[in-house]
């Protein structure tokens, strides 16, 4: 009876291969995604998640999950046929079209136009047109993104949806207090340790506040960590420290007990994916005033029109504290 059920409806996949990965913005965004469309009182859509394999799990009866193999890549018949296929960000690489198949492309940020090399950039540039050539419509995270899209792709007469991501409200959800916590008011950042987010940058800032430790969670695998703890050692900064990945009710007890939440990604403005950890930051404090500290390079008119697109009515900041000066290794005196 279940299977006939299922065959009736709809078949809509989400590309949700990020799913897991709790410290990148896009793997929240996936998270999001599963618990939202799992729990979507629908009659005629049957939701199918494209996983790996070690996040396969049972999300309810209206969803059918379904591991990514490597064959996939090489051989797209090997992927679910679906009416609806929906690639929740520009890197997702999987897709099958397949007797009228719908294609809904989302973008998140050009950001490889500024990291990359100029070759580079350009077949970002031409996969990502190759796949709104193939898209039934495109949708984007701000209206920021969605300018840059026209100045850089041939919509070829398509739509663009302007769609803002969600947060998950955790401000009701226990929090843990993680071991590293030494008991000292503390900064607290969070994502992936690579080399575009500048977090060692932060190492000489926190020479200016003795009396502050820093929290730098996130997965620590790449090369450029190795880089930050050495720069640590060098400057022989002893209040600045890289975690690793944290859990969900640890990053609820840092967002909850941190000072200032420091965002010094280069690139915060390109995309406004980054700015995800902010607002769950803004969500889940409970001082009277949220303060967020953005070093930036150059961005401070940007930051702003980007905040006052980003926020929605109910979402007030009390004080947003922004400090831009900063020029290779000077750093106000604070």
């Amino acid at each position: 009876m279940m299977e006939k059920e299922i065959q009736r409806k709809k078949k809509v996949l989400i590309d949700l291969t990020n799913y897991g990965s709790l410290t990148a913005g896009f793997g929240q965004i996936a998270a999001n995604y599963a618990a939202a469309f799992s729990s979507m009182p629908v009659e005629d859509l049957h939701f199918v998640y494209l996983l790996r394999q070690k996040y396969m799990q049972e999300f309810g009866s209206n969803v059918t999950s379904v591991p990514v193999r490597r064959i996939n890549k090489f051989f797209p018949f090997t992927l679910p046929k679906v009416d609806v296929w929906h690639a929740v960000n520009q890197q997702r690489k999987l897709l099958r079209i397949a007797g009228g198949t719908k294609f809904i492309f989302t973008i998140h940020d050009f950001n490889f136009l500024t990291e990359k090399k100029p070759w580079k950039a350009k077949m970002y540039l031409r996969r990502m047109q190759n796949k709104v050539n193939k898209a039934a419509v495109v949708t984007t995270i701000s209206h920021y993104v969605a300018d840059v899209i026209r100045q850089h792709i041939d919509l070829k007469g398509k739509e663009i949806r302007v769609i803002y991501n969600g947060v998950e409200r955790i401000d009701m959800l226990e929090g843990t207090q993680p071991s590293f916590a030494t008991g000292r008011p503390f900064f607290f950042t969070i994502g992936q340790i690579r080399r575009k987010k500048n977090f060692h940058l932060l190492v000489d800032v926190m020479r200016h506040f003795p009396e502050y430790d820093l929290y730098i969670c996130g997965d620590a695998h790449f090369a450029y960590a190795e880089e930050v703890r050495n720069l640590i050692r060098e400057k022989q900064v002893t209040n600045v420290f890289l975690t690793d990945v944290i859990t969900q009710s640890e990053k609820i007890w840092l967002y909850r007990s941190c000072e200032p939440f420091t965002v010094p990604h280069k690139n915060v403005i390109a995309g406004t994916l980054n700015l995800l950890q902010d607002i769950d930051c803004f969500w889940n404090q409970n001082h009277e005033s949220v303060t967020v500290r953005l070093c930036m390079f150059h961005y401070l008119i940007l930051v702003c029109n980007l905040i006052s697109d980003f926020f929605t009515d109910n979402m007030q900041i009390v004080d947003v504290d922004i400090i831009v000066p900063f020029q290779g290794n000077q750093f106000p005196n604070t």
